[in-house]
């Protein structure tokens, strides 16, 4: 049996300082980025186009779709031990070259790297790169002369494919561990840089409007949250970032949370406000955050293109934004979405639409349809951890400007009442 010595695999250098250099290499990549752009794109955003930049494909072996062809060939056996040889060689007799092509996926340079886990021996193989049509794929070549068994290819590919795969395994634990850990590191280098811009520029706090919060307000309790191709980010202002106010995450959840307290009192007796219509529901829910923001709530302002059910304001902006529909099926939920959207002028990034089930006796449907019909928006972008059932947080771009993105909370309540 004689073995084709490809190249070697997995020996070219060290996968744990590979990795580590990488992510060392992240904060500078989050700081070259121009400031400008920096400070304009929403941090979800940042955070996958510099992912998209140090994330590493694992290699994934195909072994359901190896090939194989055969040559005849000529073979020296002069330096085979089990052979007596009389005279120097070369001696060469008949025999036949099996190539095995297996295709793979994941970054081609990672056949160069040694995991921290490795055996003693490496295995051999040709490394062909994506070429046209034809996928990546690995190839074994393996020679042998006619007069020996041929069962001695199938052992030899069988010990070296187990070789490969120890490899690519060991790798891959590696590999997924580094990913794993990406939106933290950018994260954390993204927060560092804007406290320092913040610092700099002596602009702290401008993403928050501070509510006014009534001290006779009920207490409710506030909601927990969980915080191959490089994604492109948006352009930069033409007019440089300038800093705008917008309502904060904790004035949200606690905006949230009166709603979502006012929508179950309706759920829990559904016979008492299945009676009322969409305005006199909206109607009770600015009683309640009337209750919380003295006075500040208001139902059907004049906003831009049309009229709003729910806006809470801080002097002359909208802090937050509020539509409450009853549910008519996903045609009126996106058109509910534009009617939204179209409000929201300046950075009004916060919103949401309030969802009153009152004729529909599937309610299980009406879960199932909500989440794929925002989905099909044009402005989706993505969703956000859903923090309860019946709930869905979703992030959509601004009409107007890709670089503002709304946040809106959607609920739906469950008002049926059989006959």
């Amino acid at each position: 049996m004689y073995r084709k010595q490809n190249n070697l695999l997995f020996s070219g250098g060290d996968l744990r300082g590979t990795l580590d250099s990488c992510s060392k290499k992240i904060s500078e990549t989050v700081d070259t980025t121009p400031r400008d752009q920096f400070l304009a794109t929403p941090e979800e955003d940042l955070i996958e186009h510099i992912n998209s930049q140090f994330y590493i494909d694992p290699l994934v072996l195909y072994e359901d779709s190896k090939e194989m062809k055969q040559y005849e060939t000529t073979i020296d056996i002069s330096r085979d031990p089990n052979r007596y040889i009389s005279r120097p060689g070369p001696h060469h007799v008949p025999g036949f070259r099996i190539v095995v092509s297996i295709p793979y996926t994941g970054d081609d340079d990672l056949w160069k790297l040694q995991p921290s886990h490795y055996q003693s021996v490496f295995p051999h193989a040709e490394v062909r790169k994506s070429h046209g049509n034809k996928p990546s794929h690995l190839e074994l070549i393996f020679e042998q002369a006619s007069d020996e068994p041929p069962d001695r290819i199938k052992q030899e590919l069988d010990s070296e494919l187990d070789t490969i795969r120890f490899y690519v395994n060991s790798q891959r634990e590696q590999v997924e561990y580094y990913n794993s850990t990406l939106p933290a590191i950018i994260l954390k280098s993204i927060k560092s840089r804007k406290e320092r811009l913040k610092k700099h520029d002596g602009i702290a706090g401008f993403l928050g409007i501070p509510l006014k919060r009534s001290t006779e307000a009920p207490s409710v309790k506030p909601i927990p949250i969980k915080r191959t191709l490089v994604k492109p980010l948006p352009p930069p202002p033409k007019a440089g970032f300038q800093p705008e106010p917008g309502i904060t995450d904790e004035d949200y959840e606690h905006i949230l949370s009166v709603i979502r307290h006012v929508g179950r009192t309706f759920e829990a007796t559904p016979k008492t406000y299945a009676v009322h219509d969409e305005e006199e529901l909206r109607n009770i829910i600015l009683a309640h955050l009337n209750g919380h923001y003295q006075g500040d709530a208001t139902g059907e302002t004049f906003r831009r293109t049309g009229k709003t059910d729910i806006r809470i304001e801080n002097k002359d902006r909208a802090a937050f934004v509020g539509e409450c529909k009853v549910w008519r099926g996903p045609k009126e939920l996106l058109a509910a979405v534009d009617q939204l959207l179209s409000y929201l002028t300046w950075r009004d990034c916060k919103a949401s639409i309030i969802i009153f089930n009152k004729d529909n006796v599937e309610f299980t449907e009406i879960l199932d349809k909500i989440p794929k019909t925002l989905k099909t928006h044009r402005s989706h972008k993505r969703y956000l951890e859903q923090m309860e059932a019946g709930e869905w947080r979703v992030v959509f771009s601004s009409k107007e400007d890709e670089l503002r993105q709304i946040i809106v909370n959607i609920f739906v309540f469950n008002l049926y009442v059989a006959e």
